[in-house]
């Protein structure tokens, strides 16, 4: 006699995401670059990998674990020790000789300055 399986008729839930940089993006006052704040807690700068194109940004992190973790017997792990990428893209190109990235307290900082040729400057006429 052949064993049949009887599957649960009620739907499987979709899978999770996989883990992804989180960020807040905005314009500065004056519109002359782009900002970018990511949440990356516990990672040091030599973890975190920035590469940007005239249009677009991409960060990569690779989390290393701490030597102090060694032998710890976790109840419950909620931060993610897998490498995350995001690829952040502009509507305007952006000055990659001036991107400059900085992190304070577990937010990394992304300052992102617009191309120069491409923005609309006004042209004030000197009197003589």
């Amino acid at each position: 006699m052949t064993q049949q399986w009887l599957w649960p008729t009620r739907p499987m839930p979709p899978a999770l995401p996989p883990p992804r940089l989180t960020a807040d993006i905005y314009e500065t006052p004056g519109g002359e670059a782009f900002v970018i704040e990511i949440p990356v807690p516990g990672l040091k700068p030599e973890e975190i990998i920035i590469d940007a194109t005239s249009d677009s940004l991409t960060v990569s992190t690779r989390p290393q674990p701490a030597d102090s973790e060694a032998g710890r017997r976790y109840l419950q792990r909620e931060q993610s020790l897998q490498p995350q990428s995001r690829l952040f893209e502009f509507p305007e190109e952006i000055d990659t000789d001036r991107v400059e990235a900085r992190l304070e307290s577990g937010v990394l900082k992304v300052y992102a300055p617009k191309a120069v040729e491409g923005r609309r400057k006004v042209i004030r006429i000197a009197v003589t």
